[in-house]
């Protein structure tokens, strides 16, 4: 049973993931021979720049992304009752003694975070030749 819900599961995260990529796969396509002007203008100035080593650059725009799963509380008790007494006809005089014991363990928020990259390699023409992305 839980193969027949897995499965689809998966296939829809896949499919999700490659429509993130296809689009921005497309975003980046769109700045081929542009000026790196335009492309400065637009997304503000780069994180880094480096050379290409033909009298190039490589701008590489740099983004935090960050998420927090929240903290979870686990409690396991456990107990026993032992019950001791005397039957006397119908009635029944007797004590009983127990012992609980509870553990719980916290497990605080945790922060989970990855730096996404954006490059674009530009030609000494000022042109925009070559790109690449690593990060949703």
């Amino acid at each position: 049973m839980k193969k027949i819900f897995i499965v689809p599961l998966l296939l829809f995260v896949v499919l999700g993931l490659l429509g993130c990529a296809s689009a921005i796969n497309k975003k980046m396509a769109s700045w081929m021979g542009h000026d790196v002007n335009d492309l400065i203008a637009s997304w503000g100035p780069p994180q880094q720049v480096m050379s290409d080593g033909k009298g190039g650059q490589i701008l590489i725009f740099s983004q935090g992304r960050q998420w927090t799963t929240p903290g979870t509380a686990t409690t396991n008790v456990y107990g026993t009752a032992n019950t001791y007494g005397n039957y006397y006809g119908n009635t029944y005089t007797g004590n009983t003694y127990g012992n609980v014991q509870g553990t719980t363990t916290y497990t605080p928020p945790q922060t989970h975070g990855y730096q996404a990259q954006r490059m674009f390699w530009v030609n000494s023409s000022g042109k925009i030749y070559k790109w690449a992305w690593k990060g949703l």
